[in-house]
């Protein structure tokens, strides 16, 4: 049996065993990726809207074929994702060794809070910009639709603490639960808290619920 149809039978399993307890969920490891608005894209790229590379499990949102440069006050990082459709604001999500490889003291923060984001400078093919208000380390969250949060008796903003099995398996506190009706049922967290509690991609969890 080959490694990748093991790869795929544990997949069906374990979704399975998901759809049959509500408080297992899927995670997605977030690599560091820029979303860009309108202008900003424009700026950079010379046309109006980025272009799918691969959609990605929430509905609408794709990793796009586009990619920046990032430049900080101690370096500089190629070929970063852009991720579609435009969004009204820039936001760049960084791992906290993002940030300390770039020299950018960005703050920890959810998506779309960017009062306290870190400056920053992208660079595209035709030009680039300096944004004042753009670096965050995205804040762990959970992505629900209302169904999913009420079968766990949960609602936008809770938190709660999340179960990873494993070699390096351990619990992690401050979930943010966010709830939309577009929403798939998906955990997010970035490279470097993934790598501490050996999280892949695809992977199921468990929420805790004794809150």
């Amino acid at each position: 049996m080959t490694d990748a149809l093991v790869a795929e039978i544990t997949s069906r399993v374990l979704e399975r065993i998901a759809a049959l307890d509500p408080r297992k969920v899927v995670v997605g490891i977030s690599n560091r990726h820029v979303h860009l608005c309108d202008a900003d894209f424009k700026t950079l790229f010379g046309y109006d809207a980025p272009k799918v590379k691969k959609m990605v499990r929430q509905r609408g949102e794709f990793a796009a074929e586009e990619t920046v440069t990032l430049h900080g006050p101690r370096g500089t990082m190629t070929r970063v994702r852009v991720m579609g459709p435009n969004r009204p604001a820039t936001q760049v999500e960084l791992s906290r060794t993002d940030c300390f490889a770039l020299g950018i003291k960005a703050p920890m923060a959810q998506s779309g809070h960017l009062e306290t984001a870190a400056p920053v400078r992208i660079e595209g093919p035709l030009g680039s910009i300096d944004c004042d208000h753009a670096v965050i380390v995205a804040g762990r969250h959970i992505h629900m639709s209302p169904d999913d949060a009420a079968a766990l008796n949960l609602k936008d903003q809770d938190r709660v603490s999340v179960r990873f099995g494993g070699e390096r398996g351990a619990r992690l506190d401050n979930f943010l639960i966010r709830v939309k009706d577009s929403y798939l049922a998906e955990l997010h967290l970035d490279t470097d808290e993934g790598n501490a509690v050996g999280a892949r991609t695809g992977d199921y969890v468990t929420i805790c619920l004794d809150r």
